[in-house]
């Protein structure tokens, strides 16, 4: 039974919503002239129009909506006839009993939809659910809205990763939740994007050549397996030292020796070691003898050898000062510099043992093979060149690897706040799994009101009629006192007007008071039948805006009595009265407040605030006083409040009527025939007027001056000799 109604941006009703809630059976709303009671009321009557669009209303369900206003007036009564009512005749006790069985089981079923209780006595709340759901997706959106926090920058990197996908949070959300998860991590970081961005896509991209890349394919192996480095290098075995030299093994000593002395001129030539006058031409000769023609050979192709290991060694370490300028070995500098130290240090280990072999010929050495480091260097070259050539081609086909970015961008996005997308589709799912059985459960019991709507379709047919509408509506004439016209048939589904002396009576010959009188019983009696003779029984709302128009004090007591007889009970699911007149207000407190023990009203005020918004309040028994008192009151506090200007002329419009016709309607007379004074021209014009809803009096409310109706209207009591109590209301004693 909960409605919750948001009224806003409509008429009086501004950005700031008026709301009435209420969990009440019966809803009183009291209002002055002008402070939004119709727009209301219009609102419930056509809730889908567009001028109700930021309006809005929760707890309603399937109930039928009755709207009296003075809408409801111009669409049934300003034609020659009127819609009939359709009343059911309870002579049929059978078919009764079947309706009224089928409406009990329909109330019951109802029932338990509006609550959401399903047979198994789980209570779900789907609304609050449903805003868990929406909270949930705020605080994802929020979440995944960090991407255009960090990716959306001055440097517009990833711009146009991030095109036509930044409208909202809403729209990125949903665009990321919609792309597949990868079914691993990318080896590619968003860095690495970046570097590809600035490759490929920036003005400064281009191409590179590979040939520039040389590999090693140089003789180390050769060399390093020489066997001559396993080979004992020694002199002529038959030379007359050779069996000295061998057996100091100090060939290498002999031999550096050699070189320090030349052919003995004589017999005893200096020796360079011991500087003694022993080396004679034939030790010089068996010497030279030692290290023969085959020796030198030997030597020879050592240091061949070596002169060749040497330049292939030069020639590594160009090409690597070299290859450390192309920009992809740049990138990788570390593990490149790492091979090649590994290949170098294997080399000047070689060459150190080849020196020391030429310098020790007799030494067996066995150099280390740098085929592996080679292998690994070239290895390196090759990943190198395959990365130029991949390179190459993304430039040449900038497109392609610009939608390839975008993709492996959104795929690191979507691998990156996977928690936050999963853990909402994991409870929007649970959510949905729940409703649909919710929905399941209420289908099943709508399927089941259905067939009970259909029993009373059925059942109706055997006793419906329009007759009885007509009786009751010109029995509540006559009780009005209204015995001057009538309603009846007009064909088999309509009414019409008529006088005793008419055909056909125009809706418009009739009074202020009589058209408000026929067309509220008129509506009495639609919300108690059916529109059509198809009609089933369903909940009803009731909405009445003012029923009392022009209507005397005795009327409007025996509508606050029709009121009370006809919609204070549980026949409707809910009632609003919305009125400006105390009078009929106090009438229906005064039932409510003899049943207050079934709390089931409650009370509302809509005003204007001092921007002249309307608001909705609500309101106690206490606040309310009677339409005298009220009228003063807005007076007193005209100033203070800022009231309108039209409501402080009507007030004292009605305080006159009010004072001066019980008191002593002469003197007033004679009071207003003293305000000559062209100033008051317009207060007694605008007193003067026979209804209250008199429409030039509403437009022409801009012409008020309040200060000369405030002069005006004491002028009045004081002429006619009762100031005193002008004094008293206005609280100057």
């Amino acid at each position: 039974m909960i409605k919750k109604i948001n009224l806003k941006n409509v008429a009086s009703y501004c950005e700031t919503p008026a709301i009435l809630e209420t969990d009440k059976r019966i809803n009183l709303i009291y209002g002055l002239n002008g402070t939004g009671k119709t727009t209301f009321s219009k609102y419930l009557q056509d809730k889908d129009n567009v001028c109700f669009s930021d309006c809005s209303i929760t707890g309603l369900n399937n109930e039928k909506v009755l709207v009296y206003n003075q809408k409801f007036i111009l669409d049934n009564f300003y034609q020659d006839t009127q819609k009939g009512i359709f009343s059911l005749k309870s002579e049929n006790k059978e078919a009764k009993l079947k309706i009224d069985k089928a409406t009990e089981t329909i109330k019951i079923l109802s029932s338990q939809i509006k609550n959401d209780v399903l047979k198994t006595g789980y209570q779900f709340d789907l609304e609050k659910k449903q805003k868990d759901i929406e909270n949930l997706q705020l605080l994802s959106e929020e979440k995944i809205w960090e991407i255009n926090t960090k990716y959306w920058g001055e440097d517009r990197s990833f711009n146009f990763c991030l095109e036509r996908k930044m409208g909202s949070k809403a729209v990125l959300f949903k665009y990321i939740s919609e792309i597949h998860k990868p079914s691993a991590k990318l080896e590619k970081s968003v860095g690495d994007l970046k570097k590809e961005i600035e490759a490929t896509q920036s003005e400064n991209a281009k191409t590179y050549d590979e040939s520039l890349i040389k590999k090693i394919n140089y003789n180390f192996s050769e060399i390093e397996k020489h066997e001559i480095f396993k080979e004992v290098i020694i002199g002529n075995e038959n030379s007359q030292v050779a069996k000295l030299i061998n057996k100091l093994d100090n060939s290498d000593w002999v031999k550096k020796g050699k070189g320090f002395i030349g052919e003995p001129e004589e017999n005893n030539e200096t020796c360079p070691f011991c500087q003694q006058r022993t080396i004679s031409k034939n030790l010089y000769k068996e010497i030279n003898n030692y290290f023969d023609e085959s020796y030198q050979n030997k030597i020879k192709d050592l240091e061949n050898l070596n002169s060749e290991y040497l330049a292939e060694r030069q020639n590594v370490e160009n090409i690597e000062n070299n290859l450390f300028d192309v920009v992809f070995i740049k990138a990788k500098e570390t593990e490149f510099k790492l091979l090649t130290k590994n290949l170098m240090n294997k080399l000047n280990s070689n060459c150190l043992k080849i020196s020391n072999k030429i310098k020790s010929p007799n030494l067996v050495v066995a150099l280390g093979s740098s085929i592996l480091e080679q292998e690994a260097i070239n290895s390196f070259l090759d990943t190198i060149i395959g990365e130029i050539r991949i390179h190459n081609d993304k430039v040449i086909n900038k497109q392609n690897t610009k939608n390839q970015i975008v993709k492996d961008f959104w795929d690191i996005m979507r691998w990156d706040y996977d928690q936050t997308i999963e853990n909402y589709k994991a409870q929007k799912e649970k959510f949905e799994k729940e409703k649909l059985g919710i929905s399941t459960k209420i289908s099943e019991l709508n399927k089941n009101i259905e067939e009970q709507r259909a029993t009373i379709k059925d059942a109706q047919k055997e006793m419906i009629n329009v007759q009885d509408a007509i009786d009751a509506i010109n029995s509540e004439l006559i009780y009005f006192g209204l015995d001057g016209f009538s309603i009846v048939p007009a064909g088999e589904e309509s009414y019409k007007l008529k006088r005793p002396n008419e055909d056909v009576t125009k809706f418009e010959t009739l009074s202020e008071g009589e058209k408000t009188v026929i067309s509220f019983l008129y509506f009495l009696e639609l919300c108690k039948g059916k529109e059509n003779n198809d009609e089933v029984a369903t909940e009803k709302i009731v909405v009445i805006d003012d029923p009392i128009s022009s209507l005397s004090h005795m009327y409007v007591f025996n509508v606050a009595q029709l009121i009370r007889k006809n919609f204070f009970n549980e026949d409707y699911e809910q009632v609003f009265i919305l009125t400006h007149n105390l009078y009929l207000f106090h009438e229906l407190i005064k039932y409510t407040e003899k049943n207050k023990k079934n709390d089931r009203e409650k009370l509302f005020r809509i005003i204007k605030n001092q921007k002249k918004e309307s608001a909705i309040l609500e309101m106690s028994n206490d606040e309310i006083m009677n339409d005298y008192q009220s009228y003063w009151k807005i007076i007193r506090e005209h100033d203070q409040q800022n009231s309108t200007n039209s409501s402080l002329a009507n007030s004292m419009r009605n305080i006159l009527e009010y004072f001066f016709g019980f008191i002593d309607n002469e003197k007033y007379e004679k009071a207003i025939e003293k305000l000559s004074d062209n100033k008051y021209s317009y207060f007694l014009r605008y007193i003067n007027r026979e209804s209250h809803f008199d429409r030039v009096n509403i437009s022409d409310t801009k012409e008020i001056e309040p200060l000369i109706f405030k002069d005006a209207f004491e002028k009045i009591f004081e002429d006619s000799g009762h100031i005193e109590h002008y004094n008293k209301m206005m609280e100057k004693e």
